[in-house]
């Protein structure tokens, strides 16, 4: 009956054994393809970056090409932020969305919120036109005497 015992208790320590190694080669599997896995979102996240630039390259080539007017008072700040990827550098300039005081969202209009941070619409707006013909962050319009609102 020891002896039995001794068998039983012997095959079962070998079981666990193997079962550890297999266990341990499952989980040295697994770290490499989460590995991979990790890998393979960064790259498509880069991907995706680069194809969102390029649609929205196409998209203001396309709305040139057109003759249309490529920013709009009635766009959403969204949109125009599709448009080009120097947008929010001439929000910025203008004093939107840049300070904890404003609440510019991005589904505001630009008409909107030059309404209710007093900026200038014309300038805005030229400004971001001139983006779309090629100058670098609209700084050639000149923001004179704009006073900005800020509520506490």
């Amino acid at each position: 009956m020891e002896l039995a015992a001794v068998i039983i208790a012997s095959v079962a320590l070998i079981v666990a054994y193997l079962a550890v190694r297999q266990i341990s080669a499952l989980q040295e599997r697994l770290d490499q393809t989460a590995g991979i896995v990790a890998e393979l979102r960064t790259a498509l996240n880069e991907t995706t970056g680069k194809l969102n630039e390029q649609l929205s390259g196409q998209r203001l080539a396309a709305r040139q090409q057109s003759g249309e007017t490529v920013f709009s008072p009635k766009m959403t700040i969204a949109e125009a932020m599709q448009v080009h990827p120097k947008v929010s550098d001439v929000l910025d300039s203008f004093h939107l969305g840049g300070c904890s005081h404003c609440a510019v969202s991005d589904v505001d209009t630009l008409e909107g919120a030059c309404q209710t941070y007093g900026i200038d619409q014309k300038a805005l707006m030229a400004a971001l036109n001139g983006l779309a013909g090629g100058n670098t962050g609209g700084a050639s319009v000149p923001v004179k005497n704009t006073q900005i609102k800020v509520n506490f």
